[in-house]
């Protein structure tokens, strides 16, 4: 009754949201709209409200929202379906297929292991190496969705390996951390990211000659400092305190009680009974010691042999107590945890084959990313380069290329970013400026209004201006005079506008968490959560601007 009560509402909800769009489509246009921009609103207010229900699945509600555009608000089909024709899609598809060559080499959980092993076992320390990584990839790889898609993954394997419950808290805290570290570092330093140069050239020529990389970065350094910071105790306060282990460490996860470790493997996801098979399937190479009911190591020495994780389970409790019992909690890094004594083992041997040839394809792959301004190779054409040679070097094959990739996901992505040149057509980018143009004006009297009412505004039109690249163009084309006539220089608007033009309240706003939600098959967090995340995370965005305000001012920027 409960399921079908469920199914009632959402039913409820998708035709409420249909009747909201074919109002809105019937009646008068909007003041200042045109019915193809009126209708292309209310077709969106539809498509919303089905993907917040779950009426059908996103890609569909992609698929339909796109033929209500065509058909409907007649927008040509090389606008709705555009970005299947850019470099974007193309990229992704070379990002997400770089994934599955890391994953079915054994290179993901290797480099998993790698980063769990130098970085104590803690929730806390985990989080500060995902911040950390992402920040320093942040000027290597201009495109935020290729980071999101490569390193989601990643951050899910180091998850499982410290047998973090999927979509429980702690795998959610480290998705945040990994997603902020990308982020945040865009803003500050140009190359992080494409928007950045496209916002560099919508400022007057004497402002670029002033602002070149290294004094881009100088100004905005503060609020990198402080966003970072602000995050970092946040995640930490939400999401560090849940998931203890059930028991005691004398009985869960004990050394030669191989009951209570698969037990305790077994809450944690690990794969701790298929290294007891495993041992069992291998008891005719040693009778009576491998696999024998009880015995823990012979059971830890046959999953090494295996691959498999026996140890993360082994250490699933122990990763799960208060992070203030740093006896147990934080091992050495010399692979011993001195708790318990038992050893954390240094990798899965020696590389293979098959990951040294995809460790080959991923190092060449992000040096010709980070060199792009030198060589002028389009970072789509090395990917799909990269894709080419996995297939040559035979890291991947068709079946896993055709099962490994989220094609759903793709399609879903591919119409959502569409949008960005779905109300370009529809006219409603200069519409959502003009309107918007005397609250700016009326922000210029106080330097903390004018950075914090820039922020909010950015917030509030990105829901309908997709495409952040657009957005900054439009809002520039605006403020650059303004910032003239009021005695600002403009990069503190344009960064101002940048720092908050991220969002992810809906999936179609954000193309970096659209990669890394999908990268992952939204799996290792519920957009939901996320979503609450993204509000808190725009607040530190804030709280940076507010933070940077006497800094510019010394700087005579305000």
């Amino acid at each position: 009754m409960k399921e079908e009560a469920k199914r009632r509402i959402k039913l409820g909800c998708a035709a409420a949201g249909a009747l909201v769009a074919a109002l809105l489509i019937a009646t008068c246009p909007i003041p200042g709209l045109s019915y193809q921009a009126t209708a292309v609103l209310g077709i969106l207010i539809m498509a919303i409200v089905w993907w917040i229900t779950g009426v059908l699945p996103e890609f569909v509600t992609a698929v339909v929202m796109a033929v209500l555009f065509v058909v409907v608000a007649g927008i040509s089909v090389g606008a709705t379906f555009s970005t299947f024709a850019s470099s974007t899609w193309w990229l992704l598809l070379s990002a997400f297929t770089l994934g599955v060559g890391m994953k079915t080499s054994g290179l993901m959980r290797r480099i998993a292991l790698a980063i769990v092993r130098k970085f104590p076992r803690t929730f806390r320390c985990q989080v500060i190496a995902q911040l950390v990584t992402g920040t320093v990839l942040g000027p290597l790889i201009p495109s935020l969705a290729v980071k999101g898609a490569m390193l989601a993954p990643l951050a899910m394997s180091i998850g499982d390996e410290l047998g973090y419950e999927r979509q429980g808290k702690r795998a959610t805290g480290l998705f945040a951390a990994m997603l902020v570290g990308i982020r945040t570092v865009a803003p500050t330093i140009v190359s992080a990211s494409v928007t950045g140069y496209a916002l560099m050239a919508t400022l007057p020529a004497d402002v670029q000659e002033q602002f070149n990389m290294a004094s881009w970065f100088v100004a905005a350094l503060p609020w990198l400092v402080v966003v970072l910071a602000l995050n970092y105790f946040l995640i930490m306060g939400m999401y560090g305190r849940g998931e203890k282990a059930g028991s005691s460490s004398e009985t869960v996860g004990a050394p030669g009680n191989a009951q209570s470790l698969k037990q305790s493997s077994l809450r944690c996801g690990t794969r701790f009974v298929g290294a007891a098979e495993c041992a069992d399937s291998r008891q005719g190479e040693a009778p009576g010691t491998v696999g024998a009911p009880g015995n823990a190591q012979s059971l830890e020495q046959s999953s090494l042999r295996c691959g498999t994780r026996f140890v993360g389970a082994a250490k699933c409790a122990d990763s799960k107590q208060d992070e203030a019992e740093s006896s147990v909690a934080e091992p050495s890094r010399g692979g011993t945890n001195e708790g318990d004594n038992q050893s954390i083992p240094d990798g899965l041997g020696p590389l293979s084959a098959v990951e040294k040839r995809m460790l080959a394809i991923i190092l060449m792959t992000v040096v010709l990313w980070a060199t792009e301004p030198f060589h002028r190779i389009s970072a789509m054409a090395v990917g799909l380069a990269a894709l080419v040679f996995m297939f040559v070097l035979k890291v991947i094959d068709v079946p896993a290329f055709k099962s490994g990739v989220n094609w759903t996901s793709l399609l879903f992505i591919g119409i959502a970013l569409g949008l960005g040149s779905v109300f370009a057509e529809a006219g409603l980018n200069d519409w959502v400026m003009q309107t918007c143009g005397p609250a700016f004006q009326a922000l210029a009297c106080n330097p903390y209004l004018l950075v914090l009412g820039i922020g909010v505004i950015t917030v509030v039109l990105r829901f309908l201006i997709v495409s952040e690249v657009a957005y900054l163009n439009l809002l520039m084309a605006f403020l650059v005079p303004m910032a003239a006539s009021v005695g600002v220089n403009p990069w503190v608007l344009g960064f101002s506008a940048y720092a908050l033009v991220i969002a992810w309240f809906a999936k179609y706003q954000s193309p970096i968490y659209l990669a890394a939600f999908y990268a992952v098959d939204g799996k290792m967090a519920k957009h939901s959560e996320l979503a609450k995340y993204c509000g808190v995370y725009l607040a530190t965005c804030l709280a940076g601007l507010a933070a940077c305000v006497p800094y510019w001012q010394w700087m005579g920027l305000l």
